[in-house]
């Protein structure tokens, strides 16, 4: 059980962990990783592994493999006053002769976070474990929007890691879990990074907070498509998407006019409907601006393989995994599932004629990408409350991290343009095919001269009207400014 200690205590243990090393650098050097690998090689670690003792390895093999130390060897390296640190807060136990630690400590940014083994002595991953920041804990705190708010909602908390990202640009944040063993690490994690201005709620979805109202909602919630519920971190009790739809349609009556609310979610498409059309579906009359961003599509058989591989810790024959496979088989075949859509969802309370965005990216987004992303709202804001004659008093700027990309195939005159992309360099993936004269207009764009004064210059180099360049120069600004490569 998890002690929090008082915040002295806490520099002292933060402290330790800063100067010894214990950082992501550190565990990709001595791991080739800082994602978790299966749990089939963490037990490989269990089992074997060899650790040359010093500070450093002793505390991974403490809080990253979930190994013991001898408790003689841990003092020769160990300040006594850190090992009686770790074992008052119950970070380390001592048994048989040595020190132990069931808990696992992930860096995520500058915070050391706390949470269950991926694996141990006891057996694989439980109903109630306490996950690590995972992969999709870190896009969701990438995706997260970091302007200056009031209040905070982490919906979906599990060891508090969003809430204690989150409080660095919030006055209040309000986390809030099913799970009952959240509070204890939640609270553990903000008190050892010495955070204050976090309240822990128990209860499903949106309960703990009912009738309250926030500027920005994160979500990681449990939105696997499951035909049952396996673990709390990952699955739901709801029938295919039906809680990431709750929580969508949910989330508008929490948030404060021009409040964000953004999570990762999965979410199924039928036979006989597209993606798109189910997606708009959830978006009606919600009062709110909708971005949906797809990050994967996977038909619904590989999709339930995948599960199914996830869980060969704990279903071990190959007969008990044939007949997992054909529940889910025919879980999605009953339902007309035909494959599972995956990715991030952003919602903008905002008044007024509400807009709804979907698009598959290419590839995953530069990071972080969450101002990126608040740019982008912001141009499309400007540009639909700005006229074309307003839009020319403007001075247009190219971000800094926007690139041009030129592309060449041999000919017989030599090398020859074969296309020419604009892309932001930063945020989501865009590109955008330009022509040669378009290129050089929008290279114009310097923060100095306005649009119309570029418009003017473009149509006197290429001998034209200025009245005809005028609303090209318009529209052009328009389409880059919605990819996010125009500052305004």
């Amino acid at each position: 059980m998890l002690r929090c200690l008082n915040p002295d205590e806490n520099t002292e243990i933060r402290h330790f962990l800063r100067d010894t090393g214990y950082n992501t650098q550190a565990l990709k050097a001595r791991f080739g990783q800082t994602e978790i690998p299966h749990v089939h090689l963490l037990k490989l670690y269990l089992v074997g592994i060899t650790l040359d003792p010093n500070p450093l390895n002793i505390l991974f093999r403490w809080f990253w493999i979930g190994s013991p130390v001898e408790t003689a060897v841990a003092h020769q390296f160990i300040p006594a006053r850190l090992i009686e640190l770790f074992l008052k807060s119950g970070m380390v136990s001592a048994e048989n002769g040595n020190l132990i630690s069931h808990y696992r400590i992930s860096p995520f940014n500058e915070f050391p976070i706390l949470s269950d083994h991926a694996v141990s002595g006891a057996g694989p991953l439980h109903t109630n474990t306490i996950l690590w920041p995972n992969p999709t804990t870190r896009l969701c705190a990438d995706l997260s929007i970091r302007t200056p708010v009031g209040r905070t909602l982490d919906l979906g908390t599990g060891n508090g890691c969003l809430a204690l990202a989150a409080s660095t640009h919030s006055h209040t944040v309000i986390a809030t879990d099913l799970n009952p063993r959240a509070k204890e690490f939640c609270e553990f994690n903000a008190a050892l990074n010495g955070i204050t201005n976090i309240e822990y709620r128990e209860g499903s979805a949106f309960e703990p907070v009912r009738g309250e109202r926030f500027d920005l909602i994160l979500a990681n919630p449990p939105f696997f498509v499951t035909p049952s519920v396996r673990r709390v971190f990952s699955d739901n009790s709801m029938e295919l998407d039906g809680f990431c739809r709750m929580l969508i349609q949910q989330a508008p009556e929490h948030l404060n006019e021009g409040g964000y609310c953004q999570m990762l979610i999965e979410w199924v498409q039928m036979k006989g409907q597209t993606w798109q059309d189910r997606m708009t579906e959830w978006f009606k009359d919600l009062g709110c601006d909708a971005w949906v961003m797809v990050g994967y599509a996977r038909p619904s058989m590989d999709y339930a393989l995948i599960r199914v591989q996830e869980d060969r810790d704990e279903v071990t024959t190959a007969a008990a995994q044939a007949a997992l496979t054909n529940t889910w088989r025919e879980y999605f075949e009953s339902r007309n599932v035909e494959a599972i859509f995956g990715g991030m969802i952003v919602l903008r309370k905002r008044e007024g004629q509400n807009w709804v965005r979907m698009e598959e990216l290419a590839s995953m987004p530069e990071r972080p990408f969450g101002e990126f992303i608040r740019r982008i709202f912001d141009s499309r804001d400007y540009m639909a409350s700005h006229s074309d004659e307003e839009l020319l008093q403007t001075r247009p700027a190219l971000p800094p991290a926007v690139r041009l990309r030129r592309q060449f195939a041999i000919s017989p005159e030599g090398w020859k343009v074969t296309s020419i992309d604009l892309q932001p360099g930063e945020g989501l993936p865009y590109s955008m095919a330009l022509q040669p004269q378009v290129a050089d207009f929008v290279a114009l764009c310097d923060g100095k001269r306005t649009l119309e004064e570029i418009s003017v210059q473009t149509a006197a180099a290429a001998g034209v009207d200025p009245s005809v360049v005028r609303p090209e120069s318009c529209k052009i600004i328009r389409r880059v400014a919605d990819r996010g490569m125009i500052l305004l």
